[in-house]
């Protein structure tokens, strides 16, 4: 009979978090979840001494197993949310808000009711909890596409449906552009009482709950959502003739739409309207299949009457313009962008009333839905907000039916890679208690409830990663490479009588880095001459517009190596950095996601 060998592309990781009071032991019900990861070496370990014992055959008489653990790394790729537990572990932290970056698209994604969205295909009840915001994507229809907050869930006839607090969506087939996606991040929801003015945004009472619950702070940032789209019409006199139309322009991109004639190649037809009710609406109609395709990035409503108002989702830049014979369309080109009244801010000062940011903000009165997010982590600057934090860990080789379970396992370091021309990479050391083997799954199966992990793409550092920031500018000198290593220095506490660690210990955090760069000027030279500090960020967006801010607030460069290396060679400067406490914001480590930054058109 033929042998069956493990195969690593059966192999499943599982984890699950532990009680903060409760180290090593496994909860006896929870909600485990897959790791995605490249490569594991965790494994079990012992320590052994041979025996010292005189015997005139000269053998040993002995060798004593006194210590036993667990210990390895995971390596990984970057995703959203697939080991944010495990960094928010490694700090001794918690994010500001908890979010998982699960989404489901496609085919399987509709509208089944004015606050109902079906997803098909399975039970998916458990990725959703009352309360929790969410986001919609890729509908025709503008109000499907926006922030909701889920009011209950449940599974039927192979279909989950979540049921919204809102009631404003309208009934709508799936496409294999329709999503739906968490946006936990979400701190103010679709609120019209926010305004912008020159140095934040206002609202009476908006954000006392945010502050009075930890998600806001002095230093976050966030993502505001709903001010500064510039608007414009197009209104219909009478019933467009054949070869009349119209262009649309975000300012990136722009679409032709045409009423019936000759229509060239690379233009919508829209057909013959039979009046300028049904030209309106067929044109609003065109333009958000558009929108869905991600073709051009507009909200178009019709007035089911005659008028068309398009918003541009890019807030400024964009263009309407028509062609016609005769005078059937009206067109008033967009105006009142504000590009400066949506985007990513930092928070500089807090009240009930007011975020004041450090970035200037173009003023818009309220009166639109705003939505602000924001979930960020930091090293705890607080003492009684240092929470050690552990893990069951099992991983099931399944083609053999073996399982080692894992537990008591902490985040010791950490290790993130972006490189020109790569996926950006990174991994998690890990030092725990006890290795048990089993036959079979103990995390994935009842009494837990295990979950799939994300979904969402690798990061890679070529389309993924924006820019490096130097104290709040972008950093002008080209880089070919970030790599940042944080270290939790983990010791086992060992006891008498125990076989296994009594518990592990953690010690100074230490957060050190290397940005190689272009030699370009001097100007990072001369901070490290004057032994100046400075703050590094840079950010990751991923396809869905998922988006990760990563900022190390007070930094020292520690060296700053230029050479000419040897001919035919770019010459590169090696700076390695050492983070220190910033006073500011009382941390050395701040990493801010985002759910989809896609502008909404509910």
């Amino acid at each position: 009979m033929a042998n069956t060998f493990a195969d690593s592309n059966r192999y499943i990781a599982r984890f699950l978090k532990e009680g903060t009071s409760t180290w090593g032991e496994t909860p006896s019900s929870g909600t485990p979840r897959e790791v995605r990861l490249t490569s594991s070496s965790l494994t079990a370990s012992k320590e052994t001494v041979v025996s010292d014992e005189i015997r005139a055959d000269r053998m040993v008489s002995n060798v004593i197993e006194v210590q036993a653990g667990s210990a390895g790394d995971i390596s990984t790729e970057f995703s959203s949310g697939s080991h944010d537990e495990f960094l928010e572990a490694f700090v001794l932290g918690a994010w500001t808000r908890p979010m998982s970056f699960d989404r489901w698209e496609g085919e399987q994604v509709s509208i089944t009711a004015t606050d109902g969205i079906a997803i098909n295909g399975g039970d998916f009840s458990d990725y959703f909890t009352v309360g929790r915001r969410i986001k919609t994507e890729g509908f025709a229809t503008p109000g499907n596409n926006g922030y909701f907050e889920v009011e209950s869930v449940a599974f039927s006839s192979g279909v989950t449906t979540v049921t919204t607090v809102e009631t404003s969506l309208t009934i709508e087939a799936a496409s294999r552009y329709t999503k739906v996606m968490d946006a936990n991040d979400v701190i103010v929801l679709n609120n019209t009482t926010v305004a912008a003015v020159a140095d934040g945004f206002t609202g009476t009472g908006v954000f006392a709950s945010a502050i009075a619950a930890g998600q806001l702070a002095i230093g976050q940032r966030i993502f505001v959502e709903g001010l500064g789209f510039e608007e414009g019409t197009y209104v219909f006199g009478s019933a467009p003739a054949a070869g009349d139309s119209v262009t649309v322009s975000d300012g990136m991109n722009s679409r032709t739409y045409q009423y019936a004639g000759t229509v060239p190649e690379g233009v919508v037809d829209l057909g013959a309207a039979a009046d300028v009710q049904e030209a309106a609406n067929d044109l609003a109609a065109a333009i958000q299949a558009d929108y869905a395709l991600g073709l051009i990035n507009v909200k178009a409503v019709s007035d089911d009457t005659d008028t068309v108002t398009i918003n541009n989702l890019n807030s400024e830049g964009g263009a309407l313009t028509e062609d016609e014979a005769g005078t059937a369309i009206t067109t008033t080109d967009f105006a009142n962008g504000a590009a400066g009244a949506r985007g990513f801010f930092t928070v500089s000062a807090l009240t009930d009333d007011k975020i004041t940011v450090s970035e200037t903000v173009d003023a818009v009165s309220a009166g639109d839905a705003v939505t602000i997010k924001g979930s960020m982590l930091r090293n705890p600057g607080e003492i009684d907000d240092i929470t050690p934090q552990s893990f069951t860990i099992e991983e099931h080789y399944t083609d053999i039916g073996q399982v080692f379970v894992r537990d008591g396992m902490r985040v010791g370091s950490f290790n993130e890679e972006v490189a020109s021309g790569a996926i950006v990479t990174g991994s998690f050391s890990f030092m725990g208690r006890a290795t048990s083997r089993r036959t079979s799954t103990l995390l994935g199966t009842s009494p837990y409830t295990p979950l799939e992990a994300p979904t969402t793409e690798v990061i890679n550092a070529t389309t993924n990663v924006g820019d490096l920031y130097k104290d709040g500018a972008l950093l002008a000198t080209a880089v070919q490479s970030i790599s940042v290593t944080g270290e939790a220095n983990l010791r086992a506490q060992n006891a008498v009588g125990s076989k296994f660690a009594r518990g592990i210990g953690t010690g100074r955090f230490n957060l050190t880095g290397t940005v190689t760069a272009y030699f370009e000027d001097g100007a990072m030279y001369d901070h490290f001459v004057a032994h100046d500090t400075v703050s590094l960020a840079y950010d990751f967006q991923d396809i869905d517009g998922n988006v990760y801010w990563t900022t190390i607030p007070a930094v020292k460069f520690t060296s700053d190596d230029i050479t000419p290396g040897g001919i035919d060679q770019d010459v590169l400067e090696p700076i390695e950095f050492t983070a220190q406490r910033d006073p500011a914001t009382n941390c050395q480590f701040q990493r801010d996601r985002f759910s989809s930054i896609k502008a909404p058109t509910a």
